[in-house]
Parts: structure tokens; sequence; C-alpha cells
């Protein structure tokens, strides 16, 4: 059933990317983007700060670097990578090593308010599942939302 569903995620998020094959992004630029989303939220509101973490022209999208956002029941709010998940809940969802991303990424967000988190994740420029490095940042008692880099030193 895991495989099944990242299996799927994968599909969708090769469908959903039109960028070039191959990205290098780091940590700064990571924490940065979740940053300046949370400012973003800030100055213009949940409804329309989620709209633009949607659209690949929204200005929070750059290869597979993009800002998701959660609630503490799982379910994605945003997601720059792909927003067909939007409005589902993958607090049940586990990655290949059997953590449950959604689950955690909340917790660290809510309990330390931000931080890093590191999951195996598809990514969508090779079509493979890889590990994935976020930074996680409390929005509210609600939400919390991340941006993360695929790293490519680790298996």
């Amino acid at each position: 059933m895991r495989r099944t569903l990242l299996a799927g995620l994968l599909g969708a998020c090769m469908c959903a990317a039109a960028a070039p094959a191959t990205f290098a992004h780091s940590a700064e630029e990571a924490q940065a983007l979740t940053e300046r989303a949370a400012d973003y939220i800030r100055d213009h509101g949940r409804q329309q700060a989620f709209a633009a973490f949607n659209r690949p022209d929204g200005g929070f999208v750059d290869g597979d670097l993009y800002v998701f956002c959660i609630d503490g029941n799982g379910v994605e709010l945003a997601n720059g990578g792909n927003p067909k998940l939007v409005g589902k809940d993958l607090s049940k969802l586990r990655d290949a090593e059997g953590h449950l991303t959604s689950v955690d990424i909340y917790h660290i967000g809510q309990t330390a308010g931000h931080g890093w988190y590191e999951y195996l994740w598809p990514n969508p420029a090779k079509g493979r599942i890889e590990r994935k490095a976020a930074y996680i940042l409390r929005i509210d008692d609600k939400t919390v939302c991340a941006s993360g880099f695929f790293r490519p030193d680790q298996p």
C-alpha cells in the first residue's frame, strides 16, 4: 500500500513537472522561501497566499523547490510541487522508511516553531523517490508551511 501511494504521488508529480530535468537547491534557499511564504501569508491572507503557492507563476515555485502547507489533520492546504494534492489527507501516508511525513512535519512546526526534517519523497525532476530536506515554519495554531530540497548526496 505504501509503495502504491508513493508511486501514485510520483506519477502525479511527474505530470505536474514542467521544468528542466535537473535542479540544485540549498538549505538556505529552502529556508528563505519558507520565510518569504510566511510573510506573504501575513501580508495577503491565507486564501490569496495558498493560491499563489499552488501556481507555477505565483512566485513560490522554482523547479523542485516549492512551498507546501498542511493543517493538523495532515490535509494539504497548498502544494506548489503538485497542486493536485491540495485538499488531500496525507496523514496516513508513510515514506519508504515508514515515517508519517505529514504528521512529523506538522509536529515539528507546532512544537518547535521551526526546524528541519528529512524524508523520502518523489522528485519530479528525476522521476524517482529521493531524500528531501524540508525547512518547516509554524504559521499559526493550525498551519505549518515548508519548503524543501532534494539531497543529491544522500540515498
